[in-house]
Order: C-alpha cells, then sequence, then structure tokens
C-alpha cells in the first residue's frame, strides 16, 4: 500500500548516509537506485509540484529510541530546505560529519543525490509536471501519507485521524492533524497491540509540514519542527549541479 511504502521511504532516507558509508561497487549503486526512487516518492507525493511559493528554512529532528535494558539512543539533525517558483526544492544535510546534498528539480526532470566532500553524485530521471501543477496536499492527506504503520497490511489494522485545528507556527497559519495506526494483538506475532501516532502541522500558505511528531515501537519517539523560515526566491545555483562534479545516471528500473 502506498502509506507503507512512504512511511519505509522516511526512515530509509534517514538511514541513507550510514547505509552509504558501508556499500560500494554494484551495491553502492543499487542503494542509490533505491534512494533516488524513494526521495523522488517523498518529497513530492503524487506527482505534485508546488510553484509560485518559494522559501528557505531549517528543519531540526531529534529522534530518541529507548532500548529494552533502559538505555536511550538520542538522535539530532538540522537540515537546510529550499524551493523556488518552479517547484525546485534543494535538501542539505549532514551525516557523520559528511554533507549530502538532494536536489528534486521537476523543471528538467532530474532527481539528484550530491556528495560535496568527493565532488561526486548520482542522478536519475523523474516524471516531469505536464501542464498545470498538482493541488497542493491537505494536512489529513499528508498525515495518513507520513503515518508511521509499518504493519499497516496486517490483518485487523485500524488507522484514524482527527483534525487538531490551527495554530500559529513561523509567523505562518498552519493545520493540524492527529493519526493513530493499531496493530491488534497476535496480528503480527505480537503479544500486545501495537499503537503508532504521527501529529502533523502543515502551513496553509506554503503546503508544506511545519511540524510533526511520530511515535513508533519500531523507530521511537521524534520531533520534527521547521525554524528560521524566509519567503523569499532562493539563488538559481542551488538547484544546478556544480559544473566540476561527476555525476553519474543510474537508469530507473
Amino acid at each position: 500500500m502506498k502509506r507503507t511504502f512512504l512511511s519505509a521511504g522516511l526512515a530509509l532516507l534517514a538511514l541513507a548516509p550510514l547505509a552509504h558509508a558501508q556499500q560500494g561497487g554494484a551495491a553502492n549503486e543499487a542503494l542509490e537506485l533505491m534512494l533516488l526512487r524513494t526521495s523522488a516518492s517523498t518529497r513530492c507525493t503524487d506527482d505534485c509540484t508546488v510553484r509560485s511559493l518559494p522559501y528557505s528554512a531549517e528543519r531540526v529532528t531529534e529522534t530518541v529510541k529507548v532500548l529494552a535494558d533502559g538505555n536511550r539512543i538520542v538522535q539530532r539533525n538540522t537540515e537546510k530546505l529550499y524551493r523556488d517558483s518552479d517547484g525546485r526544492t534543494r535538501v542539505e544535510s549532514e551525516w557523520n560529519g559528511k554533507p549530502l546534498v538532494q536536489i528534486q528539480d521537476p523543471v528538467g526532470g532530474m532527481s539528484y543525490r550530491l556528495y560535496p566532500d568527493t565532488k561526486t553524485g548520482y542522478r536519475m530521471a523523474i516524471a516531469a509536471p505536464a501542464g498545470p501543477a498538482a493541488s497542493a496536499p491537505g494536512a489529513a492527506k499528508v498525515a495518513e501519507q507520513l503515518a508511521p504503520a509499518l504493519n499497516v497490511d496486517a490483518a485487523g489494522t485500524v488507522a484514524q485521524s482527527r483534525s487538531l485545528g490551527t495554530k500559529q507556527i513561523e509567523g505562518l497559519t498552519a493545520t493540524g492533524t492527529h493519526t493513530t495506526v493499531t496493530v491488534p494483538a497476535g496480528a503480527s506475532g505480537n503479544v500486545k497491540p501495537m499503537i503508532s501516532t504521527t501529529e502533523v502541522w502543515i502551513a496553509r500558505d506554503l503546503w508544506i509540514p511545519l511540524e510533526m511528531r511520530m511515535s513508533n515501537p519500531f523507530m521511537g519517539d521524534s520531533v520534527m519542527r521547521v525554524r528560521n523560515l524566509y519567503r523569499l526566491e532562493p539563488p538559481t545555483a542551488l538547484f544546478a549541479v556544480p559544473a566540476d562534479y561527476t555525476v553519474r545516471e543510474i537508469v530507473r528500473r
């Protein structure tokens, strides 16, 4: 199901830098293909392209996982986000001290993963939008797509969403939705019901998640917040690959 793919995709993108460091050769190219396909699908669902709403911002995500012995694993990640008036997006992140840049270019029909430390990267063709931009998804739809329902196909799984109304975040009006996914006891060998929750707040004026809280028995608890938001046109150069980079093309299979 689509929701399962997107949820797994978000988890995969979070683990991508570590996995990349452990791969090489053909295995590395296969991983890059998977990451490019996943990124292209999760960054803009339903082939949507949000135009005429440029911005730049920072996204801070903190994840806490409690182990069986009571130990806690805490991870904090800061990313830089950009979107221009043509719907191109750029995400800059850093993992283990090494930078990673992801660019989605619906105008040129390409998805990129770039590694500035080695000036290398990968690209894959994506479907360029035809005609007017698709309508941006509402908060309820985004919450459903981002729900951490990794076992959504288990028999008897129930997903419920409710509106949280609106609130102000970074000077913008955000619409909130809370989604609960329950996998009943015994559906996947689990003794007790497994409950995952997602709370997502979408900016009405920009159609981006400004805040999200996820709780999942497999992945732990995470909180994502957008800060330092500026509604200005980012420099065009941010969405182009530098001339001195070596970029390999991966064919979509």
